[in-house]
């Protein structure tokens, strides 16, 4: 479960794809500006053993219950998410990237903003649109240096109006959260468990279990919902931190206006 789902963030960010029409279509004309701020949330890593504790629910009573048996409502509450902010750090051998992902489950309204290499993008899905946003950078890498200056000159920082997001690469809520929940996660998919216990992770009661292939965080109040997670790669080649936040209360992204936007033919 941990491995199909690092696979498939790493893979459609550190691999994030340009098609053919899209570097056509760009290195003829250009378009795209300043977008709001990401909603996402969120959840970096700041675990400290748990000394905090809500009045009603005090720490000392919170036991964290056997794998086998909190696991299988984790799988029920992924697939019943309709929305969630992710917030992930990774690397694969010598290239990172940073994800912020928000938004619904069926893909209708969404924001990601993905930065790989110090260069940065922005997908936006909402009101029935679809928006990109790049730096000149990116462009510069996917594209050319002399189209991303002729990109940049027409942009002047607008959001480019595209047909759908997905030129840039399938980075969806849906997509991820399939990865997760698409089986019954088992303990079995961790490796080995050495260890679980309540802790405090960024103000929030949870079950963290240790095992030889990853950490799970696991709300221990409420819904079990996915907190963080964080692989051990035995190869050492990849590691990273993806935070979870905002379970099925993500709130809806706006389109820009018209003069934000720019239309760029082709897209």
């Amino acid at each position: 479960m941990e491995d199909a789902f690092m696979n498939t963030l790493k893979n459609k960010t550190l691999l994030l794809p340009v098609t053919a029409s899209l570097l056509l279509a760009l290195a003829g004309c250009g378009g795209a500006q300043e977008a709001p701020t990401p909603t996402a949330t969120p959840t970096q890593e700041s675990e400290t053993t748990a000394t905090q504790a809500a009045p009603a629910t005090p720490v000392e009573a919170l036991i964290a219950p056997e794998a086998k048996e909190i696991f299988p409502k984790v799988s029920a509450a992924l697939r019943s998410a309709t929305s969630v902010s992710i917030d992930a750090d990774m690397t694969r051998g010598s290239e990172s990237a940073k994800v912020k992902l928000s938004g619904t489950r069926d893909g209708s309204n969404s924001r990601a903003q993905i930065t790989r290499d110090g260069a940065t993008v922005e997908l936006l899905t909402a009101d029935g649109g679809s928006y990109v946003k790049a730096d000149q950078k990116f462009f510069t890498q996917n594209v050319g240096k002399d189209a991303a200056k002729m990109v940049d000159s027409l942009a002047h920082g607008k959001w480019i109006s595209v047909k759908d997001t997905s030129q840039f690469g399938d980075l969806s809520i849906g997509t991820l959260l399939e990865s997760l929940g698409a089986e019954d996660i088992k303990e079995s998919d961790l490796g080995k468990m050495t260890g679980k216990s309540v802790v405090d992770l960024n103000g929030a009661k949870a079950f963290k279990y240790t095992a030889k292939k990853g950490i799970l965080w696991i709300a221990a109040e409420g819904d079990p919902y996915l907190l963080q997670m964080e692989p051990k790669d035995s190869t050492g080649k990849d590691s990273g931190t993806v935070s979870f936040a905002e379970w099925n209360a993500v709130k809806p992204h706006t389109a820009p206006s018209k003069a934000e936007t720019v239309a760029v033919p082709g897209l």
